[in-house]
């Protein structure tokens, strides 16, 4: 991703080392793990999300190509959850 290698981790590592010490080191860490995770979480989240989106598109586009084919389907009874169906009882 950030295209780093060992060499250069070892470098941060030290020099975080050197900056915060060896008791605030430990904490840090756990923090930015933190954070990492949440990010992943959304990421997957958003990811979700916009799949079923796309799920939701090609489903409806594929309804319409087959109702241009005259095969006697009604896209608005199909969308509207039974709308018609209370309505004529």
């Amino acid at each position: 991703m950030f295209d780093i290698g060992w060499t250069e981790m070892l470098v941060l590592g030290v020099v975080a080392l050197l900056v915060l010490g060896p008791r605030e080191l430990p904490n840090m860490l756990r923090t930015v793990g933190r954070y990492a995770r949440q990010m992943r979480d959304m990421a997957t989240e958003f990811r979700a999300q916009v799949n079923e989106i796309s799920n939701e598109i090609d489903t409806k586009a594929q309804l319409q190509k087959l109702a241009e084919k005259d095969l006697d389907i009604d896209l608005p009874d199909l969308f509207e959850d039974g709308a018609k169906d209370k309505e004529e009882k």
